[in-house]
């Protein structure tokens, strides 16, 4: 490979405006478009990002998708990856399908500077009009993002415009309610995480976001037009308590990520419900302790949820 001496003749996507960040109780969130997105994107919530990542293809056996695009990926189609994070699916699938177009948006700057020759991102808001023209992707993607959405009716018809006909929308999405098939919890058992959950739903609603937005999004899409609409779900666990090793190791990475990112989580959510920082505090030390407890067979629901832009 050959460069030229003078980087600076080469484009870059991301000017220090976007760069910049915001700093709130020693958390770190996105400056561009303040406030749209809850929650931090400092190194804690990269980490989870990745996590979850590896969690979710752990699950999915391997499939970053359950849409039938790769032969038109094979071919050469371009794929749109909505609130991409650090990017890690859009670089994994660069790596995939060579000859692919991946494009992932992101309200943060916090993608790697070094990543496939097929694979670019951009900071920018997808709840605002596009700038690509219309019939131009193949595939769009949208993974652990669909909760943060004010407004799921004009998303869906802005990726019903810009998809190619035939083309793919896939939403990735854990219901974040703790369920359990046996007897470890039951609706009158004492669980701090259930009542935590209740609370960042309602925190959620007061930031005009829905937390369980994933259970209306097939009924959403076949009513703004998409066809074949279609829902798989796993059950993914809360902690080691499964006797499947690969259901131990995502319950393993899901109890990390949760772990990890309470504070993180928490604070914007029940800040709007007109907690103090200390109320979180002291709430979460109930929550964590529930969260560890493996006499709870707890997990959440993993929601893979497409639908086809008609033909015609």
């Amino acid at each position: 490979f050959a460069f030229e001496a003078d980087m600076s003749n080469y484009p870059a996507s991301m000017t220090s405006s976007v760069r910049a960040h915001v700093y709130e109780g020693g958390l770190r969130y996105h400056a561009f478009r303040d406030g749209r997105y809850a929650f931090p994107n400092d190194e804690v919530e990269q980490n989870r990002d990745d996590m979850k990542h590896t969690m979710t293809l752990m699950l999915c056996r391997g499939a970053f998708f359950y849409s039938p695009v790769d032969e038109r990926l094979r071919r050469g189609g371009h794929v749109l990856d909505l609130g991409t994070g650090t990017g890690i699916w859009a670089i994994e699938l660069g790596d995939k399908f060579p000859d692919a177009h991946i494009t992932g948006i992101d309200l943060s700057p916090i993608q790697p500077n070094f990543v496939p020759e097929n694979v670019h991102f951009f900071v920018d808001d997808f709840e605002e009009e596009w700038v690509d023209p219309e019939n131009k992707y193949d595939f769009i993607h949208m993974r652990h993002t669909i909760h943060s959405v004010r407004d799921r009716k004009v998303l869906l018809q802005r990726a019903l415009r810009h998809l190619k006909p035939g083309g793919y929308f896939e939403l990735q999405e854990l219901h974040f309610w703790p369920q359990c098939d046996d007897e470890s919890m039951t609706p009158q058992t004492p669980y701090a995480f259930r009542d935590y959950m209740n609370y960042m739903e309602a925190g959620m609603a007061a930031l005009r976001a829905e937390l369980h937005a994933i259970l209306k999004m097939p009924d959403e899409m076949k009513a703004a037009g998409f066809e074949g609409v279609r829902t798989t779900t796993h059950k993914c666990p809360i902690g080691l308590w499964p006797r499947d090793k690969r259901l131990r190791l995502c319950g393993l990475f899901q109890r990390t990520a949760i772990m990890d990112g309470l504070r993180g989580l928490s604070r914007r959510p029940l800040t709007a419900l007109g907690w103090t920082q200390l109320q979180i505090e002291m709430f979460l030390v109930d929550v964590r302790k529930a969260v560890m407890d493996v006499q709870h067979h707890t997990y959440f629901t993993l929601h893979m949820v497409h639908g086809r832009k008609p033909v015609t």
